[in-house]
């Protein structure tokens, strides 16, 4: 092996190791090790990269097996892309975890999962893919549970007994796909598949992993893990989650699209992501729980994303793709400024909690930077990947039609969150709350993402990304008057629902039992068959 086959080895073990430090050294010289390993790894991930920017595709194998055999790992734009995100996301997780306290076992979980997630995201057979998901999973749970707590714990078991029981499918989709192609190497595989059409076993088995991916993902109507995780973990964990670890599948799913791509699904797909992205907005809109408001929303725009990605081509899937990258920003930003105010005011209830404004400054500051851009406020990131969606599905009026309402629904929660800012009575007082360099470090990092993202969409889309990025402006005087006609439409929408109609405690109070979810995983993959058939049928 070459020194550059051996530079992603070293950015999957380096966390690892650094975890390993952090257990063994005493607790006093874990941020220390954490922060040294953040910085050895920017350096050796900016060497990487650099050296494979221009490749098309750079694929090591680990052990020395022949071609399409044992461990390999690859990197394109893709993973490129994913990996410095979990880069920069992870540098803030760090510096944030002196403000939450998490201490030494806290930061041996986290560089563990760093470690854990760069293999995922650098896999390229089934097999090593499936060990680092599991990995993940795991170590999430873990961090789910880590204040030990009544609900933390059960949040954390449910979480990681219905991801086990989505990854039942991707074993028996794993099954099929070896007895077709005598291989589990993804580009052995594509290479196997290139020269005929799916048949009726590969879609068996792309709907078996779609299902899984699904549920890792928190698609409609596998969905209810998600929002009692986040209610339950530590913030920081809460931003990883929702901010890259939910993209994973995602991100999986775009590579089994690279191997077997159905195209009779697309239509299918993009009413699930609608689908996904309106129930997601509905229940956020219903919450009182500032951290149910985000989680709640990370399903909504999940869906928003699925609706560019599942139809894998064109300006919908830039669209899409570009929807996840810059949602990994602003997310992970409003989560850790939603665990800053719940910190201060030992509350989370968006009614209760007043005067953040002055009591927070800079750390409002920041949070309204993440509204802005979540709502799609033209030239922050939040407006990309919505306005070349819109673009794209101009000829598909129900699909552009959902995704308005969605951004009506979203403009109405941040309005609904933003009550929080204001003092409640004139001449209200409040002492303000210092947070810390490290805090503000962080905050600081991931907004200035949320901007420099909006701006150079262009750059991340066609240089960064390599995907076609639509020739049309996110800055013009109708995207202005739209936003501000959605934010007008839902401040309406706010006003109606703000003195609690009944359905929207009813809403509030829906909960889906752990037997009920597996029987909705259940049904999930059956009408997605069902829909496959039907749709072949019709093609």
């Amino acid at each position: 092996m070459t020194m550059l086959d051996l530079l992603p080895v070293l950015i999957i073990f380096s966390p690892v190791l650094s975890a390993l430090l952090i257990y063994i050294l005493p607790g006093r010289f874990s941020f220390v090790i954490s922060i040294a390993c953040q910085g050895v790894l920017s350096l050796v991930c900016a060497f990487y990269f650099k050296a494979i920017f221009y490749m098309p595709l750079h694929i090591v194998s680990v052990g020395g097996w022949p071609e399409g055999a044992g461990i390999t790992l690859r990197n394109d734009h893709l993973s490129m892309s994913f990996a410095g995100l979990a880069l920069l996301l992870w540098w803030c997780v760090v510096l944030f975890s002196l403000y939450e306290e998490g201490g030494q076992v806290y930061l041996f979980f986290v560089m563990f999962l760093e470690g854990a997630f760069m293999g995922l995201v650098m896999s390229n057979d089934l097999f090593n893919l499936f060990v680092f998901i599991e990995l993940v999973t795991i170590l999430c749970a873990i961090l789910i549970t880590f204040k030990r707590d009544k609900a933390s714990l059960k949040a954390g078991f449910y979480y990681l007994l219905f991801n086990n029981a989505g990854m039942l499918f991707y074993l028996l989709a794993f099954i099929i796909l070896y007895l077709k192609c005598d291989t589990l190497n993804l580009q052995a595989m594509k290479a196997a598949l290139s020269s005929s059409a799916p048949d009726f076993e590969l879609k068996a088995a792309f709907v078996m992993i779609t299902a899984a991916f699904g549920v890792k993902s928190a698609f409609f109507p596998v969905y209810n893990w998600l929002p009692k995780a986040h209610g339950a973990a530590p913030s920081s964990v809460s931003a990883l989650l929702s901010g890259l670890l939910v993209k994973s599948g995602l991100y999986e799913f775009i590579r089994l699209n690279e191997v077997v791509h159905v195209s009779s699904m697309d239509p299918f797909f993009l009413y699930l992501g609608g689908a996904t992205a309106a129930l997601g907005v509905l229940f956020a809109l219903c919450q009182k729980d500032i951290k149910l408001i985000l989680a709640f929303h990370t399903v909504s725009q999940v869906g928003i994303m699925f609706m560019g990605i599942g139809p894998f081509k064109g300006f919908l899937y830039s669209g899409g793709l570009l929807h996840v990258v810059n949602h990994a920003v602003f997310k992970s930003l409003l989560f850790l400024c939603a665990g800053v105010v719940v910190a201060v005011y030992k509350n989370r209830s968006v009614t209760q909690i007043r005067g953040v404004f002055k009591r927070l400054p800079l750390v409002s500051a920041f949070m309204i930077v993440g509204m802005l851009s979540i709502t799609g406020m033209p030239c922050l990131s939040g407006c990309v990947g919505k306005s070349i969606l819109s673009y794209s599905l101009s000829g598909f009026a129900p699909q552009l039609w959902i995704l308005r309402i969605v951004n009506i629904g979203t403009a109405a929660s941040f309005i609904k969150l933003s009550q929080i800012f204001f003092s409640q009575g004139i001449g209200a007082s409040f002492e303000r709350h210092r947070v810390g360099m490290g805090v503000n470090a962080a905050l600081f990092l991931l907004s200035i993402g949320c901007v420099l993202s909006g701006l150079m969409y262009e750059y991340m889309g066609e240089v960064v990304l390599e995907v076609p990025v639509p020739d049309m402006q996110i800055l013009s005087a109708g995207k202005v008057a739209d936003y501000v006609l959605t934010m007008a439409l839902g401040y309406l929408v706010y006003m109606a629902v703000r003195r609690e109609p009944a359905i929207v405690r009813h809403v509030r109070g829906f909960e889906i039992s752990f037997r009920d979810s597996c029987l909705l995983l259940a049904g999930f993959v059956c009408v997605m068959t069902g829909a496959l058939l039907a749709l072949s049928q019709a093609l």
